[in-house]
């Protein structure tokens, strides 16, 4: 379920942004860890079933390989969440998405010494805080004035046209982006 909201999110964030690579690198990360467990489980099995006709020996051998193909996938599904959560914390300002991806890489690295349990805990909580860190005002792209979404100034105020920020009228500079304001 937790993969279905994320991937709904991040589709919505990707249409948002006009931007299709989030949302297929996060496709690319669910479709890999799904195939991920599917790997493992069948490894698992025929080593369960070759294990009943070699004493266990093949049993042993289905369990480290089905872990092994599972932390690969694990760390190929990683890369792909990394890449999709630098691309918004870039676009969207939030650098807890960054903080996430890159827990994302390094706990999934990490579970084979299972130290990388607790690091994946920590990188969805650090998920969380970003999802709930996206600011509600539109993103703009540097260069590119708001034109159709900059709301209307109160008397004695205006917006920036680049990033939307209530300025006093005599502004001749944005103070949060630094745009030189039309006179």
């Amino acid at each position: 379920m937790g993969y279905i909201l994320i991937l709904v999110a991040t589709k919505y964030i990707s249409d948002d942004l006009g931007d299709k690579t989030i949302f297929n690198n996060m496709i690319y990360a669910v479709a890999t860890a799904i195939i991920g467990v599917a790997v493992g489980a069948f490894l698992l099995f025929t080593g369960v079933i070759f294990g009943i006709f070699t004493l266990g020996s093949g049993a042993i051998l289905g369990v480290v390989g089905g872990l092994v193909a599972v932390w690969i996938f694990l760390v190929i599904s990683s890369i792909f969440i990394r890449r999709a959560y630098d691309t918004m914390a870039t676009r969207l300002n939030v650098s807890s998405f960054k903080t996430a991806g890159t827990l994302y890489f390094v706990g999934a690295l990490l579970t084979i010494v299972f130290v990388g349990f607790i690091v994946l805990f920590i990188a969805y909580i650090f998920q969380i805080i970003a999802f709930f860190s996206i600011s509600e005002a539109p993103t703009p792209v540097v260069g590119q004035p708001m034109s159709a979404t900059t709301p209307a100034a109160p008397a004695g105020a205006k917006f920036c046209p680049y990033c939307g920020t209530q300025l006093a009228s005599s502004a001749m500079f944005c103070p949060k982006c630094g745009a030189k304001q039309s006179v």
